[in-house]
This record gives C-alpha cells, structure tokens and sequence, in this order.
C-alpha cells in the first residue's frame, strides 16, 4: 500500500484487479488533450524546467492509490531517464493520467531496491505537429517509507503492434523476478484494445504476485 496515506488501497492492486484495469484503460477516452509542448527545449539538462513545470502542476497528486509528489528529485529523475520531445509533451498529461489513470504494475521491493513501484496508465492525445495522434501514457513512481514520488514517464502510439517493427513480448510473466518494461506494458494495453491480446495474455503484476 502506499506510504503515508491512511487508507488501504492494498485491495486495489492485487494481479486479478490489475488484470481488469487492462480492459479498463483500453476503453477509456483520452484524460488529456495536449495543444503544447510544456518545454520548448528538452535537450541536456532538463531538471529545473521539469521543476518549474512542477511548481504551476502543484506537486501534490491525489490518485486512486493514494498521494503521489511531484517532486525537485521526481524532476530529476524524469530528466535522467532519456526525456525526449515527446515526453515534453507528455509532461503536460502527468497530473491527469495521475489522477485518472489505472495501476498496471504495482511490485515490493521493485529491482531489489527496498522501494516499490507502482505504474499507472491512461490514454492521451496530441492534437498538432509531428506527434499527432493517440497515445497510451504511463507514469511509473516509486514508493518509499518517506514518499511516493514520480519516477519517470512513456508514451506509446496507439498502432496495432506489427507496425512497430519490433516483437513485443506478448505471453504473461511467470516469475516477476524480471519485471517487464513500461513500454511492453504500454503495447499490450493497445494490443487488448485492439483485439491481439485476452486478459489472460497480459503481464498483471500486483501485490499479491507470487
């Protein structure tokens, strides 16, 4: 459950509820219509823009999970994890796929690193330029005994998965020692919305996984 809230979202998280929120995120409309890039330049060193950014944000989310911060170190981390353009326009979708989104991950003592991780998901649309199109967004953020803060972000093009060029593991994960990437996970909400995958197929990894 997550650190310094009172309630107890433990039954929220477990692999069947996650297993459903696939479906879930895959039928619901976009929570955010981006018109801009919130950072005109994302190259290099990005952190005290992401700060800023932030700051207008409010850093306090409240999610379905409980309290989640963007924080002076979520922007760092965000910067630190190969930030593109595209994630400069996602930035200005983190607070409403927060506070809208589902979990599609959630995992104790994620990589061995005495926190946990949480990953939530919803999709988004960007409505100009190159990155026209939808996309499925999701904000992973680590938990610790001191905080849940944002970790970093992935955006996805809403395309049947042929068309990416690449394979994209497909069969659930048996032994959750490797935790599958945000963006395989990303691929198989698209692929459930578009019929390549059942529930059954997708990786669901919750509090209860063995």
């Amino acid at each position: 459950m997550l650190q310094k809230d009172t309630k107890d979202y433990e039954s929220k998280l477990t692999e069947e509820e996650i297993r459903k929120n696939f479906k879930i995120v895959a039928e619901m409309k976009p929570v955010a219509f981006l018109k801009e890039k919130i950072l005109d330049n994302y190259y290099g060193n990005t952190t005290n823009q992401l700060k800023e950014c932030f700051n207008d944000f409010g850093k306090e989310v409240l999610t379905e999970y409980g309290t989640v911060y963007l924080s002076n170190k979520a922007a760092k981390s965000l910067s630190n994890h190969k930030f593109n353009e595209l994630k400069a326009w996602g930035v200005g979708a983190i607070r409403e796929v927060l506070e809208n989104g589902k979990a599609l991950f959630y995992k104790n003592n994620y990589k061995h690193i005495n926190k946990n991780r949480l990953f939530m998901v919803a999709p988004v649309a960007i409505l100009k330029g190159k990155y026209l199109g939808h996309y499925m967004m999701g904000v992973a953020v680590d938990i610790s005994q001191t905080t849940n803060r944002v970790q970093l972000i992935e955006l996805v093009l809403n395309k049947e998965r042929e068309s990416y060029g690449t394979t994209i593991g497909i069969k659930p994960t048996h032994g959750v020692e490797d935790s599958p990437s945000t963006i395989t996970l990303l691929q198989q909400v698209i692929d459930v919305k578009n019929g390549k995958l059942t529930l059954d197929q997708v990786t669901a990894i919750g509090i209860d996984s063995k």
